[in-house]
């Protein structure tokens, strides 16, 4: 089995589909659908059951997932509102959270994949190479999500099976009509457009703009879920002992 967090979520149900594609179905997708709407990026993938998140994270708790054959878990669910000022809820949801994940997989040896952010950067001006230099907390969810990495960064010496964190720059693509607010600035842009009346072709015109202005770095989803799906790939024909920690790279380019 294969555990997906965040599953009907934007990144997630694209890995999940991408998951469908090469032929695995036997997947746990975990997540809230309170919202009623991205329940939608669900619809037309395979899965065995779906879990409400606090509801998994019980059962995890209280042992009822020990022994159970679980091939990998991708943890893709988090608050990813940047406008969220609760840090202690960041910090329930996005932190401790994750650490029980973190926890109970190096437990059982399943390999961890899991989401970080290019929001740990700051606003960049020292770079973007992983380490103290270059990395800073602008709101509570990078925050959130910056303390998770250290956090990892800490314990991985004591860590047998591999644990992957990727950090995400800006990404786009189907499957986020429900991220309102937090959808990438070119589904934004294209809806501005539809909304004004534009033509739509001239998006790749404002896109280029914004790109060319140093505003933004992006890349698509399918990018991120072929990458997760192809570290656990990878995963599979390594040692059981490796350990990696990698981020997805991101070239800075105009929009053509």
């Amino acid at each position: 089995m294969i555990i997906v967090t965040g599953g009907a979520g934007f990144i997630g149900s694209n890995i999940v589909h991408a998951l469908n594609a090469r032929g695995y179905r036997d997947i746990l997708i975990v997540d809230d659908l309170e919202d009623g709407e991205n329940y939608k990026n669900l619809r037309g993938l395979h899965f065995i059951d779906y879990q409400h998140k606090d509801d998994f994270l019980h059962l995890v708790e209280e042992g009822d997932f020990d022994g159970t054959d679980i091939d990998a878990i991708f943890h893709e669910g988090a608050c990813s509102d940047t406008m969220e000022y609760d840090v202690n809820y960041m910090m329930k949801v996005n932190y401790a959270y994750s650490k029980a994940l973190l926890h109970f997989a190096m437990g059982a040896r399943i390999p961890f994949f899991y989401a970080s952010s290019a929001s740990t950067y700051g606003g960049g001006a020292h770079g973007f190479t992983e380490g103290d230099a270059c990395e800073d907390a602008l709101n509570p969810y990078a925050f959130s999500k910056l303390a998770f990495d250290r956090y990892v960064r800490q314990v991985i010496p004591e860590a047998r099976s591999p644990i992957v964190g990727l950090r995400y720059f800006n990404v786009y693509s189907p499957q986020e009509h429900h991220k309102g607010k937090m959808a990438s600035i070119f589904y934004q842009l294209y809806h501005q457009i539809l909304d004004m009346g534009e033509r739509v072709s001239s998006a790749g015109q404002m896109a280029s703009q914004t790109a060319s202005s140093g505003a933004t770095s992006s890349t698509s989803v399918t990018s991120c879920a072929s990458t997760c799906i192809s570290l656990k790939m990878e995963e599979r024909a390594a040692s059981t002992t490796a350990v990696r920690a990698q981020r997805i790279r991101i070239t800075r380019r105009r929009v053509p």
